[in-house]
């Protein structure tokens, strides 16, 4: 489930299933309230489609992508000989395909993924290369890594979160149960989203000691659109806020796109990515990270993984 996405009064909430529920499978049962669907579409805005935010926002192109290796596989315990490797289930009519759910962005730049079908966590340099994994023996369905280069990580079904810490050497040692004192950076991030109509919902972080982040309003104004689904990524220690919004041309055909904005600390609107490919074929329980004003996208696909990159920080 995505946490900290809302739907308004009359609009269908649109949550993942655990695990790696697709857009297609999942708009099946959320856009019938909206006039019913066949498949969610790449994330091209529709020909003459205006712009979704106001002219303050400068629209930010993708900065590169990296690239790792995947298979997709009847067996996934049957391990390949090459460790980079990530698994994908082959799906059927009644279940779509699951694979990597999660990742997270390393100090260095690197990344951690959540490889669930062989229950193990994954880590590449910056440029997708293979370092090391992780055996945990359970199926991750959330990753973070913590201020203290810890993991977070949520073990899926049971909901349970679990801490690995690192050493000096950057050694993880035994998965123990998390306590109060770890921080749940998912929950930060999610804060609080009310989405009030089909273009107006309001953003709030969630209550921190010592921190004030003043809620961000959301508007979409494009001709035919509607808002189907608000989630916040989270802030920067500027106090601008990132929010991901699914939009939706209703119809007899549903055309689904996402759109990420940045909001400065008074609530304007200062980018916006548009370009987001929705052409996943396991989809991730946690989609997008930010870090340091960079969005990053993780994109299983039947020949490779992808990580999709948009630096914001070109713009204020």
């Amino acid at each position: 489930m995505r946490t900290g996405r809302a739907s308004g009064t009359g609009l269908p909430a649109c949550l993942d299933r655990p695990g790696g529920l697709s857009h297609t499978f999942l708009l099946i049962s959320c856009v019938v309230a909206l006039a019913g669907c066949s498949s969610k579409d790449s994330a091209t805005p529709k020909t003459g489609a205006p712009a979704a935010a106001s002219a303050k926002a400068a629209v930010v192109g993708l900065t590169r992508s990296v690239t790792i290796p995947v298979r997709v596989v009847a067996d996934p315990a049957a391990a390949p000989a090459d460790g980079s490797v990530l698994s994908i289930s082959e799906g059927g009519d009644d279940e779509p395909p699951e694979g990597p759910s999660t990742f997270d962005v390393l100090p260095d730049g690197g990344f951690v993924v959540a490889d669930p079908l062989r229950q193990r966590i994954v880590f590449y340099d910056a440029a997708g290369k293979f370092r090391f994994d992780l055996l945990i023996h359970f199926s991750a369905e959330r990753l973070r890594v913590l201020p203290n280069n810890a993991l977070s990580i949520v073990r899926y079904q049971s909901g349970d979160r679990y801490i690995s810490e690192a050493d000096s050497a950057g050694n993880y040692g035994a998965l123990r149960l998390a306590t109060d004192r770890d921080p749940d950076l998912d929950a930060a991030d999610a804060g609080v989203t009310r989405l009030e109509s089909g273009s107006q919902a309001i953003v709030s972080a969630q209550p921190a000691p010592g921190t004030e982040i003043p809620p961000v309003s959301v508007r979409f104004e494009a001709v035919g659109e509607s808002m189907v689904s608000v989630r916040r990524l989270g802030s920067d220690a500027r106090q601008r806020t990132y929010v991901a919004i699914e939009a939706a041309f209703p119809g007899q055909r549903v055309d689904v796109r996402e759109i990420v904005r940045k909001y400065a600390g008074n609530g304007d609107p200062l980018v916006e990515i548009v370009d987001i490919p929705l052409d996943y074929l396991a989809h991730p329980v946690d989609e997008f990270r930010i870090r340091g004003g960079v969005l990053y996208q993780l994109m299983p696909k039947s020949s490779e993984v992808r990580i999709n990159i948009w630096d914001t920080n070109s713009r204020p």
